[in-house]
């Protein structure tokens, strides 16, 4: 016998996707490409019955999709480009590692980042625009979450121009990653990928992501990613002129109110 309340949201989750509101923005994203549309619709729907997501307002799922859709990235968690988690009774939209190499891949940019541990040989020489960086992994690491979250102290990203050929290099710390990712306000759901296996290649977004902003990457897609960051940030709720504001800019320590958000989120 079927889920009342699975039939009641599937036949609401209907309803939302006939609707002019909804019709007019695939309309905007898809043009005439109605093959597309009907695609993204269906992929959609997939997503808005995802159990993870069902106590999340189907407003703020759609919300998070078509951004995602706007980045000109798919909304399907299971390619790995962008996830949609829920905070509390929203969802939140969240561009990975892939999905940042993908976006910056169409500016002329390609990205190559890699973890740094307590146990490597790492150097950094500045010789004038000569940056000379040196990586000698340790045949001491290992391959489980608990070893790397106690041992990760940075990432390095090495940045490349296509169109001049030339090459930057950056190194993000442990400390500027984790007031990167405390300020995401559905970093603590227990379905966050923070928390689902991929704490990682998240650090390692949070690292392109702050390197591509600092660099001054303007393509349209890249910046809607941008605008991501900024909307699920809980910066935003302290902060008064949020226009003038980006989270790449700003020191913050973990959020004083983690450990309520943790129990909310435990439903």
């Amino acid at each position: 016998m079927s889920n009342p309340a699975i039939i009641e949201r599937k036949n609401k989750l209907q309803g939302y996707l006939s609707s002019d509101a909804v019709t007019q923005r695939l309309t905007d994203l898809f043009g005439s490409d109605s093959k597309k549309a009907s695609k993204f619709k269906a992929t959609l729907y997939n997503v808005a019955l995802d159990y993870s997501l069902n106590n999340c307002s189907i407003e703020s799922i759609f919300k998070s999709a078509f951004a995602i859709a706007e980045a000109d990235l798919p909304i399907s968690k299971q390619l790995g480009l962008a996830y949609i988690t829920p905070y509390l009774k929203d969802a939140q939209a969240t561009i990975s590692y892939k999905g940042y190499k993908h976006l910056l891949r169409r500016d002329g940019i390609l990205i190559k980042a890699r973890e740094v541990y307590k146990c490597d040989e790492f150097r950094q020489e500045f010789d004038g625009f000569d940056d000379i960086f040196s990586l000698i992994p340790s045949e001491k690491r290992e391959d489980n979450i608990k070893w790397i979250q106690d041992n990760l102290i940075g990432i390095w990203v090495a940045v490349k121009y296509v169109d001049m050929g030339e090459v930057e290099n950056f190194y993000v710390s442990r400390e500027k990653l984790e007031q990167l990712a405390n300020l995401s306000k559905s970093k603590n759901s227990k379905y966050s990928p923070y928390n689902s296996g991929f704490w990682l290649e998240m650090m390692f977004a949070k690292a392109v992501g702050y390197v591509a902003r600092k660099i001054g990457v303007s393509g349209e897609s890249v910046s809607k990613a941008f605008e991501i960051e900024n909307s699920n940030s809980n910066l935003f709720e302290d902060v008064k002129n949020k226009n003038e504001t980006d989270i790449f800019d700003v020191e913050v320590e973990a959020p004083q109110n983690q450990e309520k958000e943790n129990k909310a989120d435990e439903y």
